[in-house]
């Protein structure tokens, strides 16, 4: 092949790549999509920078908005159906504006709009102190075994009034024991509010004949799971 042949197909060849490029089309959720990956990628960058601060703290830096705006030329295309009965749809398309207009047989509506929009920065747990969860086995008047919970901030507040749920955790006790816990073991209250100082109380009710000497028991509170064993006294 000539030079010139060569040259006339490596223009053909990007002429055609551009036109591909230029009829791409992509729904609004893709765009936003690439712009919180974006986003995202940014403030894991951000997050491995921090500046010190008072002894034993450390600043990071975070995005807190980001507005963003996009031309996009919406294209609205009709297609008929000619099989069965006859049917006409309609389909939203778009794609960021371009100079050029690239020629097409379809029958086609091109409208070209501006979507503008912001990434706001949310703070984890609403801006709030995270949640503690404390968990305790205790031993009750008669030898009764139980469990206190304890509900409360990264500030050392209480949190009245959290729901709080207990399970006995049969498998693991198992495991734990060596034997099954018996039908009648198991926990008295499994759900119980934490009281005025932030803590929930339960007892466990253990057949007699028990054989398992270790209960393994599941708390659960504020979006957060803890795993314990308690002893069951002899």
């Amino acid at each position: 092949m000539t030079r010139g042949g060569n040259a006339g197909a490596r223009e053909r060849g990007m002429s055609d790549t551009t036109q591909q490029a230029q009829e791409l089309f992509g729904t609004l959720d893709e765009y936003l999509l690439e712009l919180a990956d974006g986003l995202a990628k940014a403030q894991e960058e951000l997050g491995g920078i921090s500046a010190a601060g008072a002894p034993g703290r450390q600043f990071t830096y975070y995005v807190p908005k980001l507005e963003f705006e996009l031309r996009m030329d919406l294209r609205v295309e009709t297609s008929t159906t000619t099989t069965g009965p006859v049917a006409t749809g309609k389909i939203l398309k778009m794609r960021p504006v371009r100079l050029a207009d690239v020629a097409s047989s379809q029958t086609k509506t091109e409208i070209v709009s501006v979507i503008r929009g912001s990434f706001v920065a949310v703070p984890a747990n609403e801006g709030l102190p995270p949640v503690v969860l404390d968990a305790r086995c205790v031993i009750g008047d008669g030898g009764v075994p139980g469990v206190v919970v304890r509900v409360r901030n990264a500030a050392g507040e209480a949190l009245p009034g959290v729901e709080v749920e207990f399970n006995l955790d049969r498998r693991t006790t198992q495991s734990l024991s060596g034997v099954a816990p018996l039908a009648g073991t198991d926990v008295v209250l499994a759900v119980v509010r934490t009281d005025a100082a932030g803590e929930a109380r339960t007892t466990l009710r253990v057949a007699a004949g028990e054989q398992a000497r270790i209960l393994a028991l599941t708390v659960d509170a504020a979006s957060r799971t803890l795993a314990l064993s308690c002893e069951v006294p002899r």
